[in-house]
């Protein structure tokens, strides 16, 4: 009874590692992890796709019992799959998780658990009768973000965004110090001029986020010379800040993917110079020996990549692609 007792235990174990190595998020990753994350993504797609055509009432009438289907199958393999991280996480190569129970609990609260969550939160918003069934579809809608996990591009960006977390946060405090300012100012000269457009600083700062991105969707516009004035100068900063923004997210990116490239680069095989030219004298040695000196070697004995003998080519084919040091 032991016995069998200690064999389920390992069996568990065993399992428990099999599963933490198919979700281990960090590389090199295995050919059954690639496979289950093409297989999550697939799912992923056709479930989102699923609710996008279902706001469609024609297309909702005629397939609603095959959305049905598929979203519930959906949930349930979302919701297999979060019991399953959960149980499997203190094996991961994550040291605080390996605690049995606080381990479990720092996973819960981590950003990717809450994203998993979210994929099946809205079955069980919907078992205990949600009312508005429009919330459930924009929160179906949200499992869209399982598919960062397995991407390469939003890794590189938020490994950018933590290296250069500083000088991004001073640049948002920028901004933010220039739509209080300037909402502030805008307020104080416009709010005379045009009560009914410029009520408030809150209104006036949304004018400035408008100003600042460029984007002037023209529903708030000042009226004065002053305030024509202020509203120039707020463009200029704002384009000037924001292409310092792309600018610091663009160097930062190159910088990461090129980490990315030289950590995932295939090793080369170095060889020097002077290795390459004593093979070379072998064969040339090798060859004056089997024809005597008299003659040279036929076409059928000279290797057609390095011209040496062919009782030597398999020593120098080795050295065709690889690259002196």
């Amino acid at each position: 009874m032991l016995n069998f007792s200690a064999s389920n235990l390992f069996s568990a174990n065993d399992l428990r590692r099999r599963l933490a190595t198919i979700f281990e998020d960090e590389e090199p990753r295995s050919a059954a992890t690639r496979l289950f994350d093409r297989a999550l993504a697939l799912l992923i797609i056709v479930n989102v796709s699923c609710v996008i055509l279902e706001s469609v009432e024609s297309i909702r009438r005629r397939f609603g019992v095959e959305f049905d289907l598929i979203e519930q199958a959906a949930t349930a393999f979302f919701a297999v799959e979060y019991l399953l991280r959960v149980w499997a996480c203190v094996d991961l190569r994550e040291k605080r998780y390996r605690d049995a129970l606080w381990g479990r609990l720092r996973y819960v609260r981590s950003f990717f658990a809450l994203v998993d969550l979210v994929a099946v939160l809205p079955a069980v918003i919907g078992f205990f009768g949600a009312a508005d069934l429009r919330v459930l579809r924009l929160l179906r809608l949200l499992r869209m973000l399982k598919l960062v996990r397995h991407s390469t591009t939003f890794g590189l960006l938020f490994a950018v965004l933590r290296e250069e977390r500083q000088s991004v946060s001073a640049l948002l405090f920028v901004l933010l110090l220039t739509v209080t300012i300037s909402g502030s100012l805008m307020f104080m000269i416009e709010n005379e001029a045009q009560p009914e457009v410029f009520v408030s600083i809150p209104v006036a700062m949304w004018w400035a986020v408008e100003t600042l991105t460029t984007v002037g969707y023209g529903d708030i516009v000042p009226m004065t010379i002053a305030g024509r004035i202020i509203g120039g100068c707020i463009s200029i900063i704002g384009i000037g800040t924001l292409a310092l923004f792309s600018g610091l997210i663009t160097v930062g990116f190159l910088e990461q993917l090129k980490n990315y490239r030289e950590q995932h680069a295939k090793p080369q095989i170095l060889v020097s110079e002077q290795t390459i030219a004593i093979v070379q004298g072998l064969a040339a040695a090798e060859a004056k020996d089997l024809t005597g000196g008299a003659g040279a070697p036929s076409m059928q004995d000279i290797c057609s990549h390095c011209g040496g003998m062919l009782s030597l080519a398999g020593a120098r084919h080795d050295l065709h692609n690889v690259q002196p040091r």
